[in-house]
């Protein structure tokens, strides 16, 4: 007894000129097999049809069969059915159940599907062969492979199309990072937001750093400097020199143009990425110099006189005397005094 999705399943197989499409394999080549129900002459027939998958060629193999043809083949595997449409049915989940393979190709003569079966009282499975024969592809048959094709390489230029978006993203997101001073993010931004937590009343605070200025991509001038950084309060400073040292620093107060003065800030520290130490400022001693310079921490390290692509470190030893830490001098740029400065970024830290 039939359930009711068999039996819909039924109705929707019977329907006439429904196509349905399989890929099968023959030695390294796949080819398309379509598979149909439609009426010709007030008969119903089931047609196949075989060809090399996904190429335009001027051949392919079809055969039709209607009900007497299948019965006249008096094979056990079909005894079970008494209608074109259970036997297109048969056909359908043969298919799907992968049940048919390719016995045989003789290039430009037949093309031999078979399926195979099981039915009780039959020890070993029961095989049912459908050759196809060739014939010469019409122009409706040219077409239909030309229609095919057509729209097989319109998504294959759209997956390209959605590759393509997918490097060129992976390539800005590498060449951001290429840039970004910060190259380890996850550890290297760790290091510095706990110190930065430290800061007090600020220890239950989310971070965010906000870029300002990059000098790659803003110029070393100094008076672009100032117009994108000056009065900025809670702002980071990182440096990438020729000397291949990666350090910074920060402080609460906002940096200012104009005549040259000493700032106090017991808040301000200094940080090498590469060396992954922090120097914190002694108390109450001035923190940096607000100038027509850039960055200058004070007897620590100094970035820009004529321009941002200058930077110098101050001889720390025996005493600092502004920043604590320091074990040899110009500790934080390897040890060499002078350097040029490859990268310099400005952020405001945003304190949430």
């Amino acid at each position: 007894m039939s359930s009711k999705n068999d039996n819909e399943t039924f109705r929707f197989l019977g329907k006439e000129n429904k196509v349905n499409e399989y890929v099968l394999s023959y030695y390294e080549k796949n080819y398309a097999i379509k598979v149909e129900l439609l009426k010709i002459n007030k008969k119903r027939y089931i047609r196949i049809i075989a060809q090399e998958d996904k190429k335009i060629v001027n051949f392919n193999y079809m055969i039709e069969m209607n009900l007497d043809d299948f019965i006249s083949q008096d094979n056990i595997l079909l005894r079970p059915y008494r209608y074109i449409q259970e036997i297109y049915r048969f056909i359908f989940f043969s298919f799907e159940e992968g049940k048919i393979s390719i016995a045989d190709i003789n290039q430009k003569i037949y093309f031999i599907l078979v399926i195979e079966g099981e039915i009780r009282g039959f020890k070993d499975p029961l095989r049912f062969e459908i050759k196809l024969k060739m014939r010469e592809c019409n122009k409706d048959d040219v077409q239909e492979m030309i229609c095919n094709k057509s729209n097989e390489l319109e998504i294959e230029n759209k997956n390209l199309k959605t590759k393509l978006n997918k490097l060129e993203e992976i390539i800005r997101n590498l060449t951001l990072q290429s840039k970004q001073i910060i190259k380890n993010e996850k550890e290297e931004m760790k290091f510095i937001k706990n110190r930065l937590l430290q800061i007090p009343e600020r220890g239950k605070k989310n971070i965010r750093l906000e870029l300002k200025y990059r000098m790659t991509e803003d110029g070393d001038d100094l008076k672009i400097f100032h117009s994108k950084c000056d009065n900025i309060p809670n702002n980071l400073v990182l440096i990438q020199s020729s000397s291949g040292a990666r350090f910074g620093g920060y402080t609460d107060k906002a940096r200012t143009s104009g005549n040259s003065n000493q700032v106090t800030d017991n808040n301000c520290f200094c940080f090498s990425l590469s060396n992954r130490k922090i120097y914190n400022v002694v108390k109450d001693k001035a923190a940096f110099s607000n100038s027509n310079n850039g960055p200058n921490f004070t007897n620590f390290f100094n970035i820009g006189s004529d321009s941002l692509s200058y930077g110098s470190c101050s001889n720390c030893i025996p005493n600092n005397g502004y920043f604590s830490g320091i074990s040899i001098n110009y500790e934080i740029n390897k040890g060499y005094s002078e350097f040029t400065v490859l990268d310099l970024e400005f952020y405001q830290v945003i304190f949430e």
